[in-house]
């Protein structure tokens, strides 16, 4: 008797939109009674003898599940089955299995799989088919009782749905009103954060305005620059604050280190003189820093404006205790 070797099922996508995993498939039952139907069909009520065209011996390889026929050659009908797959006119084969396990797990599922993954299924019989759903097609039923899987993704929705309610702290099982909430609790406490993170931002920024301001004042003050430069001093501070900090503050260290020393000569000076006119203190003229702050602003102006050298000298000496005292 000739045994035909069919592909009875393969994990692949099926016609209808789900896949079974051939480990799974339970042929220890159908074993036993290896029958070979053809298009599924067990005559209902009325069953006439030829519904068993023949048997089938079963094999499972590289996820594969192989099927070898042989038909019932003393059967008139199963003999005419015989011929159309001898010759090459019928090819496919179909399980009749009913699903034990089924998920709906996206690890499992392949491109255009739309509904779940058959984990375990027990195999109740095999046919020959003119058409099947496709080399593996699995008909899911029992009876007359289509088993039904479920669609992929309204349980990945489903899952997607109880991971947002679990990741905000609520019940797996919470309400769509209950999530929504959260999610408005949620959203408006990161407003509220927001808002404050701005206000301590915008403190921090003014806060290193004002120091930035101070050192450029004080630099200024020093000699270092000019009171025009101020404001472009303050903007600098703007792009690199760091750096700038860093380099203005050893300006003004080095400059008062250097008129720390002078002080020093200066007070030296002062005693020596106040020894001979007590009246006299690093007195100076009329071309004075002091003297022109007082008498005459409109010169000073003119001096920092068109003589920045002779400008920074005046404050330097101002700075040193350089004062007019005369009438």
């Amino acid at each position: 008797m000739k045994e035909y070797p069919f592909i009875a099922s393969t994990e692949n996508v099926n016609s209808y939109g789900y896949r079974i995993l051939t480990e799974g498939i339970d042929i220890s039952q159908y074993e036993k009674n290896p029958v070979l139907l053809y298009m599924h069909n067990r005559g209902g009520s009325n069953p006439t003898g030829d519904e068993v065209i023949g048997k089938a011996r079963l094999e499972k390889k590289n996820n594969i599940l192989y099927a070898y026929v042989t038909f019932d050659s003393k059967n008139e009908f199963a003999s005419k089955i015989e011929e159309k797959v001898a010759g090459g006119f019928i090819n496919m084969c179909s399980i009749w299995a009913d699903p034990i396990e089924t998920s709906t797990d996206p690890q499992l599922a392949l491109p255009g799989q739309k509904y779940e993954t058959v984990i375990k299924c027990k195999m109740i019989e095999l046919s020959i088919v003119d058409i099947g759903g496709q080399d593996d097609a699995l008909r899911l039923s029992a009876g007359n009782s289509p088993h039904k899987l479920q669609l992929i993704n309204q349980q990945n929705t489903m899952s997607n749905f109880t991971t947002i309610a679990l990741a905000l702290g609520k019940e797996p099982n919470s309400t769509e009103s209950t999530v929504l909430m959260a999610v408005s609790e949620l959203k408006l406490s990161l407003e509220t954060e927001k808002g404050k993170t701005k206000e301590w931002q915008d403190k921090y920024i003014a806060l290193k305005k004002t120091e930035a301001t101070a050192l450029a004042e004080k630099a200024i003050k020093l000699g270092l620059f000019p009171e025009d430069f101020k404001d472009g001093l303050v903007s600098l501070f703007d792009n690199d604050y760091d750096n700038q900090h860093k380099k203005l503050s050893a300006l003004i260290e080095k400059k008062e280190s250097e008129e720390n020393k002078e002080t020093k000569t200066h007070t030296i000076e002062g005693v020596i003189k106040l020894s001979n006119d007590k009246t006299k203190i690093a007195i100076g003229d009329e071309e004075s820093f002091d003297y022109l702050q007082k008498h005459d602003p409109a010169k000073l102006s003119l001096i920092r404006t068109n003589e920045p050298d002779k400008y920074k000298k005046l404050c330097t000496d101002f700075g040193a205790g350089v004062r007019y005292t005369g009438k």
